[in-house]
């Protein structure tokens, strides 16, 4: 099975060399069957993480996935794959990354620097002798070749950057690196630094344990777990229950994605056409929170809605947008039939300009 997996291009690198680790605080390694929802994810962590998205194709095989680490650390529901355990590097479809062929002396010593995870003051500079000498070689190269293997690169790195290498045992197939003997200061930082044991969160495991409960009551107890530890994939395990057979479920998971910061509105938009209203509800506002730019018109569709569940379901958003900016919505919400939604937009545009609604 074909999916994507959305990170950041400096980890997008570090996977490129030792695999999929599972880092604090998710736990986690994520993927997705749309390559949409993996770059939206990517943006995420590049935004947190300061860094720029990257989004890496894998073939993954599910059931052999679930022998080999247990059903429990596989989960798989509505395009979405998370496992807790470390994914090797084979299941990439391709070896390379964002990261383009280094061919300049600054990408080169990025390159090396890379991968021997040496912070730039620490490791080689792209005036060094030898940067200038494989810089020469990569060029004479590419005129014979469009792409320079980087077991072969390394080769060459290695002959004329022997100080940098000293002690450090690399395969030139994974180019995993070891360091037999600590010759310098790697100066790594915690996120490139070997990873130590993963505490588990008990919390978070009984939360798992009861999304897998074939009990609907114990998959909505599971969401609200994870809800109430900030669960920094909440928007992800709800995206897995929207396709519940449980309709309790599917609310839920919809309400739920309310408490999430970010999240990817193409995965709720099939439910805003929900025939049961209570999913149709908890869909339009779910995608008035994380439509962004987009997110006044599911206000004003969900406050036309014929159906006063899913207009009471909106209108409680409301003090998220501003009076003087969405007159339409509030307005709506105004003139509302149902007293209580037209009490809740009173109150919130008392003293804005809104002219008083007639009886």
């Amino acid at each position: 099975m074909i999916v994507y997996h959305g990170t950041t291009r400096r980890r997008a690198e570090q996977i490129r060399l030792e695999g999929f680790k599972p880092k604090k605080p998710s736990r986690k390694v994520w993927f997705a069957e749309s390559r949409r929802y993996a770059e939206g994810r990517a943006k995420t962590q590049a935004h947190r993480a300061h860094d720029r998205p990257a989004v890496l194709t894998c073939n993954l095989d599910i059931n052999r996935l679930r022998e080999q680490f247990g059903a429990r650390r596989v989960f798989y529901r509505n395009g979405i794959v998370a496992i807790d355990a470390a994914v090797p590097i084979s299941v990439l479809r391709s070896q390379t990354t964002t990261m383009e062929q280094p061919v300049t002396p600054d990408e080169l010593a990025q390159w090396v620097n890379g991968l021997l995870r040496l912070k730039p003051h620490k490791g080689v500079g792209c005036r060094h002798p030898g940067i200038e000498r494989l810089w020469r070689w990569v060029i004479n190269r590419l005129n014979d070749q469009p792409r320079i293997h980087p077991a072969e690169l390394l080769e060459m790195a290695r002959k004329w950057l022997p100080e940098f290498f000293e002690g450090v045992t690399v395969d030139p197939q994974s180019l995993h690196v070891h360091r037999t003997v600590e010759t310098m200061d790697v100066g790594l930082s915690p996120e490139d630094a070997p990873s130590s044991p993963i505490e588990s969160d008990p919390r978070q495991d009984e939360a798992l344990e009861s999304l897998a409960s074939p009990k609907p009551r114990q998959r909505v107890r599971g969401l609200s777990i994870l809800a109430k530890i900030e669960d920094l994939d909440l928007f992800e395990w709800c995206a897995m229950c929207l396709d519940d057979e449980s309709t309790d479920v599917v609310v839920a998971a919809l309400r739920t994605m309310l408490r999430c910061e970010e999240g990817d509105p193409e995965v709720i938009l099939p439910l805003a056409d929900s025939e049961d209203k209570r999913v149709r509800a908890a869909a339009t506002a779910a995608l008035a929170r994380h439509a962004g730019e987009n997110a006044p018109y599911w206000f004003e569709r969900g406050l036309k809605d014929p159906s006063t569940c899913v207009r009471m379901e909106v209108a409680t958003l409301l003090p998220t947008l501003d009076p003087a900016t969405h007159r339409l919505a509030f307005e709506l919400a105004r003139h509302d039939p149902n007293p209580e939604i037209a009490r809740r937009a009173e109150r919130l545009t008392t003293g804005k300009g809104y002219q008083k609604v007639r009886c």
